[in-house]
């Protein structure tokens, strides 16, 4: 008998018994929320060793139904268990932002040789490709990439450092001369580019925006067969352009030939998990360097876990934050210590200020967020997860005169600093300080004749005035370029007469007397000219003469069946509150005119808005009209073709399927929705 047990327990260990394991196996694409370790292959399993990825505390999910699947065949093999997590449930993330966990599948056949990590439902850049059964003998790096071509931050901080006796004085910009209409040629070439993600990867876009009068452009690329996509940026100034869907911003300039090399994997922050820049300026060291060298000053990323965990313990949590940010934004103004690791870089003087710039407004930006995040409580927030606009009683609002005074003594550094529309984050920072509560709130107060307000308001003291600052300038620039976008569509609609046109030019010369940078100010000309030229006839352009065949297609593909309709447009997603908001907002208003000759068109991207999710949310809330799913590249042709980035986006089709407006009001518009549909 003993000799019988003895004989099952040998077999049984011999059967569980690894055949290999292969550490750090070769691996064409991980995405973001799991990295394979290590594969054990046994009789009984195929096991593997994985680590789960995602921003500290925040969650990931491992469903039941996920498979391995071979490429060749793409015969499955089911998941059996799994160890440290359980499946179909939310995985929470320590401040590491990683967590081990051990998956056990199916066997492998024997002849399977390439495999991918599938999960039923799950977008295709979720997925692992191209998992191959031995070690990778490389590993991927930006020196991989692209061989001894590329130069990595080390490379560059050997180099010898110049204009040791730099300072930081953005006085040196005054005159704008850095601001220059000029091209640039930006190329990326992405290696590692499973067939299985080159439909997302079809269309590519590169987004970026004017600060001088918010207009925004999303140019489209195709990828051609090498994998690379190719741009064409016309430029007003230097900055940072936004790539989709990859979800990085680029540092570009006039003149600039520059070749981004990556893959398409990204981190837990949706930036690129490799790249090596190349190119004929100074653009590939600044892109390089930047956001190693940020790191160091600031010893933080922007962490928006610690925004959402600082508001949870209320007001004073808060304002003792946002001092502390403010403490930091002072010390690297002032610390020796911090301005010698940016002496002690290869950049040119205009590259040194540049660094500053982006670590100063990231720290201000952070501190923007928090206020915007935070006074979101001001209001009830409903079940669906959209806001009621009724005031909380037990809210407590900050003192951002507090938060703020120490700043502004530094006031000609943060605020009258030119090189803020070409900083990493210079959309976010500026729409944070021109327009969010403290500014807003203080330029109000500053100025009550101009918003209706008692004389006898208490005005805040000298300090927080903005007045001649570069800051002053942009927003008297773009508050003139949305009265002027609000005017042109008001004229399209038939409701601008005369009177708003002399309104208009008053207003117009005021602004104009009021700016101290002439570039920012000949912006507002140009934008005037512009309402002129339409408004008497002599600037008729269409968008759609700008699309190209292909866009044009598939706009007809899209559209056709509805013709005959007066269309309005709504481009929206599920992660996006405000527009699930002005969904249920219209809800009404389509049940009301569903015998009429109107059609609601709400489309959205299928990736980021997957279609069992959407229809789910649509069904519990009732909200009807034409549902429209696109693929990620049509998703991205739509934002070139209507220059867009930012949902929720409206825009009015005519019946014969021609635009109307591509930027309607729809929300300010509702009740005239019947008066339309007898005008067009």
């Amino acid at each position: 008998m003993k000799r019988i047990l003895l004989f099952l327990f040998v077999v049984f260990s011999l059967s569980t018994v690894a055949k290999q394991k292969i550490k750090n196996p070769e691996v064409e694409y991980t995405p973001a929320w799991i990295e394979i370790q290590a594969i054990e292959q046994t009789t009984n399993a195929t096991i593997l060793h994985c680590t789960l990825h995602c921003l500290p505390n925040s969650w990931v999910r491992i469903d039941d139904k996920t498979v391995l699947q071979d490429a060749q065949s793409n015969k499955s093999f089911k998941l059996l268990r799994t160890d440290s997590v359980k499946t179909n449930e939310q995985i929470w993330m320590p401040q590491s932002g990683s967590k081990s966990c051990v998956l056990y599948f199916e066997p492998l056949s024997k002849n399977v040789k390439l495999f991918n990590m599938i999960e039923p439902g799950s977008p295709a850049n979720q997925q692992t490709y191209g998992i191959q059964l031995k070690s990778a003998t490389k590993k991927k790096s930006n020196r991989t990439l692209i061989g001894n071509q590329a130069k990595t931050a080390d490379d560059y901080l050997k180099l010898p450092s110049k204009n040791s006796d730099w300072t930081f004085d953005p006085s040196r910009y005054k005159d704008l001369d850095f601001c220059k209409s000029q091209s640039a040629t930006l190329r990326i070439h992405i290696a590692h580019l499973p067939n299985e993600l080159k439909k997302d990867f079809g269309v590519m876009s590169a987004k970026f925006q004017n600060q001088f009068n918010t207009k925004e452009n999303v140019i489209p690329g195709e990828l051609n067969k090498d994998n690379c996509v190719e741009f064409q940026i016309p430029l007003n100034a230097p900055q940072f352009v936004f790539i989709m869907p990859s979800m990085g911003n680029v540092y570009v300039q006039g003149g600039d030939t520059l070749d981004l090399y990556t893959t398409a994997e990204l981190t837990s922050y949706r930036e690129f998990r490799y790249k090596s820049f190349c190119g004929n300026s100074e653009s590939a060291m600044i892109n390089t360097l930047i956001p190693v060298l940020m790191k160091k000053l600031m010893n933080k990323e922007y962490d928006f876990q610690f925004i959402q965990s600082t508001i949870k313990q209320g007001n004073e949590s808060v304002e003792k934050a946002l001092k502390d940010l403010a403490d930091k934004t002072i010390e690297l103004i002032e610390s020796d210590k911090m301005h010698q690791i940016i002496r002690n870089t290869p950049l040119s003087i205009y590259g040194k200020d540049l660094l500053m710039t982006c670590t100063l407004c990231q720290y201000l930006t952070t501190m923007g967020d928090m206020m915007m995040y935070y006074n979101d409580h001001k209001y009830i927030t409903k079940a669906d997860g959209t806001m009621e606009w009724k005031l909380d009683s037990t809210f407590i609002p900050l003192n951002y005169e507090s938060i703020y005074r120490p700043l502004l003594k530094y006031k000609s550094l943060l605020y009258d600093n030119p090189l803020v529309i070409s900083e990493s984050q210079q959309f976010i920072f500026l729409n944070r300080t021109l327009y969010g509560s403290p500014f807003s709130d203080i330029r109000m107060r500053l100025h009550p004749e101009l918003y209706g307000l008692s004389k006898e308001i208490k005005k805040p003291s000298e300090e927080f005035n903005m007045d001649g600052t570069f800051v002053n300038d942009l927003y008297i620039s773009q508050t003139a370029a949305n009265r002027y976008h609000y005017l042109l569509n008001d004229y399209k609609l038939g409701k601008c007469d005369s009177t708003s046109l002399l309104s208009e030019e008053k207003k117009t010369t005021n602004d104009l007397m009021k700016m101290h940078y002439p570039k920012v100010a000949y912006s507002v000309m140009d934008g005037y000219r512009n309402v002129v030229k339409t408004t008497e006839g002599n600037n008729t352009k269409d968008i759609t003469e700008t699309w190209t065949p292909a866009q044009k297609a598939l706009w007809d593909k899209l559209t056709s069946q509805y013709h005959g309709n007066l269309m309005l447009i709504d481009f929206w997603g599920m992660s996006c509150g405000p527009c699930r908001q002005g969904m249920l907002n219209m809800r009404k208003n389509v049940e009301e005119m569903k015998n009429e000759k109107f059609k609601f068109l709400y489309i959205c991207n299928e990736i980021a808005s997957p279609r069992n999710k959407a229809e789910k949310w649509m069904s519990e809330y009732k909200i009807n009209g034409e549902h429209i799913y696109v693929t990620s590249s049509e998703w991205t042709q739509l934002q070139a073709m209507f220059n867009f980035s930012a949902i929720p986006r409206t825009a009015l089709i005519g019946r014969d399927g021609k635009i109307i407006q591509y930027t309607f009001d729809v929300y300010l518009n509702i009740d005239n929705l019947k008066e339309l549909l007898n005008k067009f």
